[in-house]
C-alpha cells in the first residue's frame, strides 16, 4: 500500500474546522490505497482521533487547542525576537497572508524531525492550510525526500490580502506563487474558490469538499419539544464578516408575529461578538427568543440539529469584500446530511446558493425581505423533501475517493 504524509497543524483531538478537514477523512484512505501518516501538534480537545496513534507524529504544543472560546488573534505561538514586528505586522495591516508565525517556531521544531520523518518513507506529501506553515514544510520535505508534493488550502494565502499597502500585496502574491510553484497538484474546498486560484497560479486546482461523515439516520427518538417552538439552530464561529447577517437576522426576530420562535446558538467566539450579538437582541427585545450555549463536542451538536427546523449559516453580506464570494463554511457539508431546512445569509453570488438548488436542501437570502419569505414558507411545509440522491456526492467518502485519485495520478506521473 502506498503511503501519505499529511503535514497539518491542526489535528484531532483538536476540534476545529481545519483539524477536520483530514482528521474525519485520513481513515477512509486505506479503503483507496493509500495508508496515511500525519504529522501535527500536541492537542486537547473532543474531536475523535479516527486513525491509530502509531500513524501520527506529533511535534510541539498546539496554541488554541485549550480555549474553550475562540478569541481575538494574539500572540500566542510568536517568538521573541518576532513579537514587535508581529506587533507592526498587525496593527499597520502590513499583511503577508502566505507566511505566519508558527513557520518560525512549529515549523522549526517540526524540521528538526527531519529524519524521524524520512524513516516513515512516504511515497507522497500534502501540506493542508491554514495556517499555512504545512504548506511550508511539505515543499520542505518534498525536497529533503525527492518525493511529489501536494498543496490542500481552505483559505486562499495571497488572494486575501487586503493590505492598504500594495507593495505588501504584491510581495504576498510573489511568496504565494514561488511557494506553490513546485507543488504537484493544488486542492481547495470550493469550485469558486478553485477558479480564482487557477487565475493566480495559471494551472487547474482541483476542489475537495470537507464532505459529511454519513447520511442522518439514526434510529434514535427525538425529544418532543414541549413548546411546540420553532427551532432556529446555529453551531459555529461569529467571524466579524458573518456579523452583519447575524444581525440581520436578529432583526427578523423582533419583526416576526407570526410563529413562536426560538433561536439557539452555540456560539464558538470571539466572547466580544457574543456579546455583541446579545446587546443588539436586548435593544431589538428579543434577548428572551435567544438561548446561548457554550461549545459542545461534535455528538451533542449533531443531536441538537436533528431536532431543529432550520439550521442556519451566517456568511460575509458586503460584495466590496473581494473574493467572499467564495467563502463555502465547512458547516454547510454538514448540513447537508441532515433533514432540517438550510437558510444561509450569504452575499447572493455566494457558491453556497449553488450548492443548496443543486441538492434542493434550502434557501440563499441576502436580505430582510428574501429571509421572511423563506421561512414562511419553510415553516407552512411547503419545500422538498430530504432526497439522498442528490446530496451524496458531497459525502466524505466520496470526496476521500477523488482525493485519492489525485494522490494516484501525482503518484504515476513521478514514477
Amino acid at each position: 500500500m502506498k503511503r501519505v504524509l499529511i503535514i497539518s497543524y491542526h489535528f484531532p483531538p483538536v476540534n476545529n474546522v481545519n483539524a477536520r478537514r483530514f482528521g474525519e477523512m485520513a481513515h477512509l484512505m486505506r479503503d483507496f490505497g493509500w495508508e496515511p501518516f500525519v504529522v501535527t501538534t500536541n492537542s486537547k480537545g473532543t474531536l475523535p482521533l479516527k486513525i491509530s496513534e502509531k500513524n501520527v507524529i506529533r511535534v510541539g504544543k498546539n496554541y488554541y487547542s485549550e480555549d474553550e472560546l475562540v478569541a481575538k488573534e494574539g500572540y500566542k505561538g510568536v517568538p521573541l525576537f518576532l513579537k514587535l514586528p508581529y506587533f507592526l505586522y498587525r496593527v499597520l495591516r502590513m499583511e503577508i497572508w502566505s507566511l505566519d508565525r508558527f513557520i518560525f517556531s512549529w515549523g522549526k521544531e517540526v524540521r528538526k524531525k527531519n529524519e524521524f520523518i524520512k524513516l516513515q518513507s512516504p511515497d507522497l506529501i500534502i501540506g493542508t492550510g491554514y495556517p499555512p506553515v504545512g504548506i511550508w514544510l511539505a515543499k520542505f520535505f518534498s525536497k529533503e525526500l525527492k518525493k511529489p508534493w501536494i498543496a490542500d488550502l481552505h483559505d486562499p494565502l495571497s488572494l486575501w490580502n487586503n493590505s492598504k499597502f500594495l507593495l505588501w500585496q504584491l510581495i504576498d502574491r510573489i511568496i504565494d506563487k514561488n511557494l506553490l510553484q513546485s507543488a504537484s497538484a493544488i486542492t481547495t474546498l470550493g469550485r469558486k474558490l478553485a477558479n480564482q486560484m487557477g487565475k493566480l497560479y495559471k494551472r487547474d486546482v482541483k476542489v475537495i469538499y470537507n464532505g459529511f461523515e454519513e447520511i442522518d439516520q439514526e434510529d434514535e427518538a427525538i425529544e418532543e419539544n414541549p413548546r411546540k417552538e420553532k427551532i432556529l439552530y446555529y453551531a459555529g464561529r461569529f467571524h466579524e464578516h458573518r456579523m452583519k447577517a447575524a444581525r440581520l437576522f436578529i432583526g427578523w426576530l423582533s419583526q416576526n408575529k407570526e410563529e413562536n420562535v426560538k433561536f439557539t446558538l452555540r456560539s464558538l467566539g470571539p466572547k466580544e461578538a457574543n456579546e455583541e450579538l446579545l446587546e443588539y437582541a436586548k435593544e431589538k427585545k428579543v434577548l428572551d427568543k435567544i438561548e446561548l450555549l457554550p461549545p459542545a463536542d461534535l455528538k451533542t451538536v449533531s443531536q441538537e440539529e436533528r431536532k431543529a427546523d432550520v439550521l442556519l449559516l451566517f456568511e460575509d453580506l458586503k460584495k466590496t469584500r473581494r473574493n467572499f464570494e467564495s467563502t463555502l463554511p465547512a458547516k454547510l457539508m454538514e448540513y447537508l446530511a441532515k433533514e432540517a431546512q438550510i437558510v444561509a445569509i450569504a452575499r447572493g453570488d455566494s457558491e453556497i446558493g449553488e450548492i443548496l438548488a443543486e441538492t434542493k436542501r434550502g434557501y440563499l437570502v441576502s436580505d430582510f425581505s428574501q429571509l421572511g419569505a423563506v421561512l414562511k414558507k419553510i415553516f407552512s411545509g411547503n419545500f422538498h423533501p430530504f432526497q439522498k440522491n442528490l446530496v451524496e456526492k458531497y459525502s466524505r467518502r466520496k470526496q476521500c475517493e477523488i482525493l485519492c485519485k489525485i494522490f494516484d495520478d501525482v503518484y504515476a506521473r513521478h514514477h
